[in-house]
């Protein structure tokens, strides 16, 4: 058999090694094992038909990111199930175990899932376009540009700094009961002007350390600046597992690290990236489960009870899962959802809650009353599987994954227009990082991001760059050189 290109024989391949798998299987096991294969050929067809496309690996891609990320919130659950022996055992999410869920009831409830990444692969690949972005062609930003983004970030730093000395709140801080819940406390007795105030200026905080960031790296062909970023990363991993507390920060900056080192200084290798890739999840889901334990030995013997240690224990991942089925088993039951749920893709970029005629909650809060856990300090996320079962469900999936697909793809071409430009990369590599909201939270998500840290910092960058350029009597350029390819 001859192949034109990579794509047929790679997903070729995975059929047969799948279908392989499955012949082995019981019948049950095939249940919960198809729809999660199913769901991996797709994601590896997409990027092989990527790679083939532009003769590049699709790393620097908007669209793949979301697919991968689906695929790993779909796929991990299923893997808990099968290695506790076709049950979510006694360290998975309480819910789960109390909804003794059939491998049947969870192969069949997963279609969803399949359907929804199916449709977003045919439409994000569809109308994504060929064309390769370069190694190195993005602008340098003037001195006072640089200038101004280190000061936001220092200032920035020093108001949570300065916040914690005063009110006691602690943006970063461990997830141990004694030091959580003095935080939480904290937190409660903020005003709420203070509080939203708070809220944002992290958001932008993140996007002035990502330009920082993105600065750092582009100068790392000269060894004191890789030496800087590799301070900055061990800081960044011995900080995370230091204070045992919330873990996406440190997760989003190792992927943002190699993304823009893939993109400024030379391309990242498939071996490369399929071992950093897996190595970040293990981390990701062994610090999940090490920051609940203050005693070590405790955390041993729980995981020496389990058939499969970490990749047993109760993650995000299943807790989307939960929230999704407890919501399709009340929908079932008929339950009748409150109007402010149908427009929950929307709700963070409404005014705030002082302006607002009726209270603003968001469908994550609502869940929280519904199970009797608001207030607790506890943070349920919702999932774009979620909020479909509360509309239209299986219609509204194929929708939102159509939608979503023709939306990056039309996100990618712009960006591949602009690849020089140093904030235009800044921004697409903020939305790579953040479009896994897309699936953990739901599709229009990433609006709140947009209206509410991506736009102020914009706004902020322009304006003090415009008034250091008059003082000095200068035109605000962002860009002068190009850096070459390696």
């Amino acid at each position: 058999m001859r192949f034109k290109n990579r794509t047929s024989p790679a997903v070729f391949f995975a059929l047969l090694l799948s279908a392989s798998a499955l012949a082995f299987m019981t019948a049950d096991e095939r249940y919960v094992a198809a729809p999660g294969l199913a769901c991996i050929v797709m994601v590896l067809w997409l990027w092989m038909t990527l790679w083939d496309r532009d003769k590049k690996i699709p790393f620097f891609d908007v669209g793949m990111f979301c697919a991968l990320a689906t695929l790993v919130y779909t796929v991990y659950p299923l893997v808990n199930y099968l290695v506790e022996g076709l049950q979510f055992g006694f360290l998975s999410v309480s819910r789960l175990q109390q909804f003794h869920i059939s491998p049947v009831e969870l192969g069949f409830f997963h279609l969803r899932h399949v359907l929804y990444l199916f449709s977003f692969v045919v439409f994000y690949s569809m109308f994504r376009g060929r064309g390769t972005i370069e190694v190195g062609n993005v602008t340098t930003p003037r001195r006072s540009t640089r200038q101004v983004i280190v000061l936001f970030f220092l200032l920035l730093t020093g108001y949570f700094f300065l916040l914690q000395i005063m009110t006691g709140v602690n943006v970063n801080t461990s997830y141990e009961s004694e030091a959580y819940q003095i935080n939480l406390s904290a937190w409660t007795n903020l005003p709420l002007l203070l509080l939203q105030i708070t809220q944002k200026l992290w958001g932008i905080l993140f996007v002035f350390k990502l330009a920082l960031l993105l600065i750092v790296v582009s100068r790392c062909r000269q060894k004191r600046w890789l030496f800087i970023l590799l301070v900055w990363i061990a800081a960044e991993i011995m900080q995370a597992f230091l204070i045992k507390g919330a873990r996406t920060g440190f997760v989003l900056f190792l992927m943002a690290t190699a993304l823009l080192y893939h993109r400024m200084i030379k391309p990242l290798s498939m071996k490369f990236l399929i071992f950093s890739g897996t190595s970040l999840l293990v981390i990701f889901i062994f610090l999940g489960f090490y920051r609940a334990y203050s005693d070590f030995a405790l955390l041993q013997m729980d995981l020496s009870q389990s058939k499969a240690g970490i990749f047993s224990a109760g993650n995000e991942f299943q807790s989307l899962l939960a929230t999704a089925h407890d919501v399709y088993l009340r929908k079932k039951a008929g339950a009748d959802f409150p109007w402010y749920l149908y427009i929950n893709d929307f709700m963070t970029i409404l005014p705030p809650q002082q302006v607002m005629p009726f209270e603003k909650i968001r469908a994550s809060e609502w869940y929280l009353r519904e199970i009797g856990l608001s207030g607790t300090g506890r943070g349920l996320m919702w999932g774009v599987i979620t909020q479909s079962i509360v509309g239209l469900d299986w219609l509204e999936l194929t929708l939102r994954g159509a939608i979503l697909g023709y939306i990056l793809a039309r996100f990618h071409r712009w960006y591949r227009k602009h690849q020089s430009g140093f904030l235009e990369t800044l921004f697409y590599i903020y939305f790579c990082l953040k479009v896994y909201y897309t699936y953990r939270d739901t599709t229009f998500s990433l609006l709140g991001n947009l209206v509410w840290e991506v736009i102020p910092f914009y706004i902020l960058l322009r304006l003090s760059i415009s008034f250091f350029s008059h003082s000095n009597n200068r035109t605000p350029v962002f860009g002068v050189t190009n850096h070459s390819r390696s």
